[in-house]
């Protein structure tokens, strides 16, 4: 039973059981659910009282009278990528990202529309393309960042040139005051602005409050808030006497300072936005939408040094662009070590102390390549430039600018304990002044025994730079506060911001009184008074917060012992540190693109994402999980249900700039759990699916009529754990392996038997069964290509083992079998593999798991047969004789391939059928996964799964053939897409000429 299964005791508190009785809303007060909103993508750690997911406007309101009635703090919250410890607490978490995700209105003939706070950045932009608009700004997070939280960051991302920041599109926010009352907050006319003002109201007080302290206030406003484009510390007071400190295109650029406003936009929106929670919930928002660029160009200029590259940064400012990013080496070095960003670094020339990336919008085609070319032939003659990249198409375009924007995760695969480290990474200066202000910066680092990343905006002087400390060491964590102590000191100097987007949080608002004086800081705290009197909402951030060492959280290592594992973790740094690197990110929450992670997806549950399973992980080995006493952190039941839906798909592992690799970490997990628990049956089942099918096989027509009663299945499914609902692969009597005896054991001869030129093919358990028509026309191809084939002598590779965590009999089975495979490939034979997840078993999981040059060397001769055919045939090495065949393919790709191997090889085969037109997928995972798919607790969501993308996107195309790589996404799509999907070898040996190749 999973934890969100049954959400909480209703009477475990009082405001728990008050809110099942008052709202709509879920209720998460279970201990798994709880510690896992501790924490966001910061280094802080509060565990929350509960967690509350509201479905509706009321929900909120409700749940604000009933936390003020028992006297518990709200903290808002929408994908948890705050940086600073913004969007945990220690009250009710406040989720808005699962229901409070739609669109309200929309008007594209006046560029407006309003949405609800759990709206996803990217979900809003996909869903205004058709109309040509968009959002302006753009975070690196977009893909899981939500419009709340980009409000109550004042976000602005890497174009903020031309786009500003969040303020300067948000017209109007219909609020919840900590009150218990609603209110909408918008641009009013003077005569309406005393109206609001007067009386005795809570409204009121807010209005007269804010007036004063404008009036009171505007010299040390202007004195105290820094002149540049990119701060959001504190309350955006500045926006109401200073409007040319804002940026963006026309926001409050010619408002009337102070007393009774005199223009007729006059709103309190600017100070709302930005505020982190602290003073409202937003209920809905009104925003200003910009046209969609129709055209986008890159230059990438590389550097000898950082202080070329920053003095870099105005001539390229002189060009005109929409951006200016910056990258040094230290992101470029970790880049180099991701699969995911292959692409991107391949327009990397060399070795770069840093890169500028100068980016360029426009709706005139010719426009963008005439600047590109024009700042390319003044940067190449400037010293210290190495290189000029331009980047137009697409193709080339986007891995670079998907580089920078997975910088923050990339920093945390960082090898060992020192890792770059958020507190001073959000500073912010006058463009011209960064190569000064960095030098001082990089000196006062050194100075402190460390150095740190330089990566950021630095079109608008943002920069990024973190400190690389251990936050595991003590006195590390007590040498945050003496560099936070130097670094302000230079920011102040240097007139410029300590926070340019990422916020205060919990980092950085005990420096709001250093940085703004105590004038401003105490008008801050008379704000917060105003709109929220009794410190409700998120308590802690901007005022009255609590040192910035407070609430770090415990990382695995600082007092335990490694515990014994069966993979290895050394390329990691050991367990704990495989644990550790996911930084909260979030990339696991995006629900576009890729397959990271199918059971969000599919669920909306932060328990469910990859994230929130690493998260368990963590805190059961440091104990701050409800952990069973003792009980090994490897054995805890409360983990073990927050890992029980992961399909172990390897999205992770490839989608995670990270690298977290949970596949790897739950079948870690289930071996140890398993030694103290009970295995189901359909464990024990998986394990012996080799013998089953064999067994069955023999007597196919009796175990095939037993598969199909619908009775039967009902019988055994308390026994088994398989839903009776999933229909079950019917075994071949005429298997793969009887059809090769007996092929083999008299008859005709292949012609090709006589080749010089030997493959063996990988026969695994699921296709020489079940599907024995696909190594069939394997066989056929091979021959047909004039090659001699040969089996692997291979029993089993120990997938179904490995998904369930038999880790113990998997070694034993390798090491039974790598002698006699090591053998058989020693003079380069390769071994051919037709299940994307088998042959990822031996290129992955057996190196893995018995690590040593034998392993190595064996999965250097393990390919999957889709990509050896397509890069021999295009090689010219190997000749098929093919027929055309119009016709349309849809390519589905297994996850593992996808994740390890990538789909190039099959779309590639599949083309080579002349007239074959081939689209590839993006439509993550089928959701079966082996077992998974059939086992009765995961039924229900592996059909979810299914039905988020692929099964609508073959709807789409009733005409088109499937091709499938998997034989779980094979028989997925036959059980619910109510077609039949057939592998790529199959489709190509359709289109086969010679029939006389083999004697099949």
């Amino acid at each position: 039973m999973t934890p969100h299964a049954t959400h909480s005791d209703p009477n475990s508190h009082p405001l728990a059981a008050a809110l099942q009785r008052h709202t709509t809303a879920e209720i998460r007060w279970d201990a798994p659910t709880r510690a896992l909103y501790a924490t966001d993508a910061s280094h802080y750690q509060i565990m929350p009282l509960g967690v509350v997911l509201p479905r509706h406007g009321d929900d909120l309101l409700a749940i604000t009278q009933l936390a003020a009635e028992h006297g518990v703090a709200l903290i808002g919250r929408g994908g948890g990528t705050s940086l600073s410890g913004q969007s945990i607490g220690a009250g009710i978490i406040v989720d808005c990202s699962k229901y409070l995700n739609r669109v309200l209105d929309f008007d594209p003939s006046s560029r407006r529309i309003r949405i609800q706070p759990g709206m996803v950045l990217d979900h809003l932009n996909a869903s205004l393309a058709p109309h040509g608009l968009m959002f302006g700004p753009d975070v690196a997070t977009a893909s899981r960042a939500t419009l709340g939280g980009m409000i109550g960051n004042n976000s602005a991302g890497s174009r903020s040139l031309i786009y500003g920041k969040t303020a300067d599109h948000v017209t109007a926010l219909d609020t919840i005051l900590s009150h218990g009352i609603r209110h909408r907050f918008e641009a009013m006319t003077p005569s309406e602005w005393e109206r609001m003002r007067a009386g005795s109201s809570p409204i009121a007080s807010i209005y007269r409050t804010i007036q004063r302290l404008i009036r009171d206030h505007a010299d040390e406003i202007r004195r105290r808030f820094p002149h540049i484009l990119r701060r959001v510390s504190g309350y955006n007071l500045a926006a109401y006497v200073d409007p040319e400190s804002t940026s963006g295109i026309d926001a409050w650029r010619n408002h009337t300072p102070p007393s009774v406003p005199e223009r007729a936009d006059c709103s309190l929106v600017p100070l709302l936005v930005g505020s982190e929670g602290t003073l409202v919930l937003v209920e809905s928002a009104d925003l200003k939408l910009v046209p969609r660029p129709k055209f986008r160009g890159l230059l990438v200029p590389h550097f000898e040094s950082l202080t070329a590259a920053l003095e870099a940064v105005e001539i390229c400012l002189a060009a005109q662009p929409s951006a200016v990013e910056l990258m040094d080496s230290m992101l470029i070095d970790l880049a180099r070590t991701q699969r995911s960003l292959k692409r991107a670094m391949s327009s990397i020339h060399g070795h770069p102390a840093a890169l500028l990336m100068v980016e360029w919008v426009s709706d005139d085609a010719a426009e963008i390549p005439e600047r590109i070319g024009k700042l390319a032939r003044i940067l190449e003659r400037l010293p210290g430039c190495t290189a000029v990249v331009p980047a137009i198409e697409a193709a080339e375009r986007e891995p670079l600018w998907n580089l920078r924007s997975s910088a923050v995760p990339l920093l945390y695969g960082m090898p060992g304990d020192r890792k770059p480290v958020t507190f001073v990474e959000d500073t912010a200066v006058s463009p011209e002044k960064l190569p000064a202000f960095a030098t001082r910066f990089r000196a006062i680092l050194r100075e402190h025994g460390t150095d740190g990343t330089f990566y950021g905006h630095a079109s608008v002087g943002c920069l990024h730079i973190r400190p690389v400390l251990n936050l595991k060491d003590p006195h590390d964590r007590q040498r945050m506060r003496s560099i936070m102590t130097a670094i302000s000191d230079l920011v102040l100097e240097f007139g410029g911001a300590l926070s340019g987007e990422h916020g205060d949080g919990l980092v950085r608002s005990e420096w709001n009184a250093k940085m703004y004086g105590p004038t401003i800081a105490k008008a801050f705290l008379e704000i917060k008074q105003a709109f929220d009197p009794a410190n409700r909402f998120n308590p802690g951030k901007i005022v009255n917060a609590p040192p910035m060492e407070a609430n770090l959280r415990p990382l695995p290592g600082e007092s335990q012992v490694e515990p014994a594992t069966r993979f290895q973790y050394e390329s990691q740094g050991g367990f704990f540190r495989s644990i550790e690197v996911c930084n909260g990110a979030g990339v696991c929450r995006r629900t576009q693109g890729g397959a990271m992670c199918p059971s969000y997806r599919a669920t909306r549950d932060e328990v469910d994402s990859t994230r929130g399973r690493a998260n368990a992980l963590r805190l059961a080995l440091v104990g701050d999980g409800p952990n069973s006493p003792q009980t090994p952190p490897l054995q805890q039941r409360w983990v073990h249900e927050v890992l029980d839906l992961c399909l172990s798909c390897k999205a992770c592992k490839a989608e995670c700039p990270s690298n977290v690799d949970l596949t790897k970490l739950k079948a870690e997990f289930e071996h140890a759990y398993y030694q103290a628990h009970p295995r189901p049956w359909s464990h024990r089942l998986a394990r012996s699916i080799p013998e089953l099918h064999r067994w069955g096989a023999a007597l196919a027509p009796i175990t095939n009529a037993i598969l199909r009663n619908s009775w039967l299945r009902r019988l055994f499914e308390p026994i088994t754990g398989l839903d009776h609902r999933r229909q079950f692969p019917e075994l071949e009597r005429n298997h793969f392996h009887r059809w090769w005896k007996r092929r083999h054991s008299g008859g005709p001869t292949p012609a090709s038997a006589t080749s010089t030129r030997r493959v063996m093919l990988l026969a695994d358990c699921f296709t020489s069964f079940t599907e024995s028509r696909i190594p069939k026309a394997l066989v056929r191809i091979l021959e047909a290509g004039g090659l001699q084939v040969e089996l692997a002598p291979l029993r089993c590779c120990g997938r179904a083992m490995l998904s369930k965590g038999y880790l113990s009999e998997t070694q034993v089975l390798i090491q039974q079998q790598l002698p006699t495979l090591l053998a058989a490939t020693a003079d380069g034979t390769p071994i051919l593999g037709i299940e994307p997840s088998c042959t990822v078993a031996l290129l992955d999981e057996w190196p893995e798991l018995i690590p040593g040059d034998a392993t190595a060397r064996l999965a250097q001769s393990v390919f999957l047969a889709d990509d050896w055919l397509s890069r021999e045939i295009q090689a010219g090495r190997l000749r098929l004789p093919l027929r055309e065949s119009p016709q349309t393919l849809l390519l589905h790709g297994h996850c593992h391939q996808k994740a390890m191997l990538g789909t190039t090889g099959s779309s590639d085969l599949l083309r080579l059928i002349p007239q074959t037109t081939v689209h590839t997928l993006d439509v993550g995972c089928c959701g079966m996964a082996g077992m998974f798919g059939y086992e009765r607790n995961h039924f229900d969501l592996s059909r979810r799964i299914a039905e988020l993308q692929l099964l609508p996107a073959l709807r789409a195309a009733p005409e088109a053939g499937v091709a499938a790589t998997g034989t779980s996404c094979r028989h997925q799509i036959a059980d619910f897409g109510e077609r039949a999907a057939r592998h790529p070898i199959e489709w190509l040996a359709d289109a086969l000429i010679d029939e006389s190749a083999a004697a099949i």
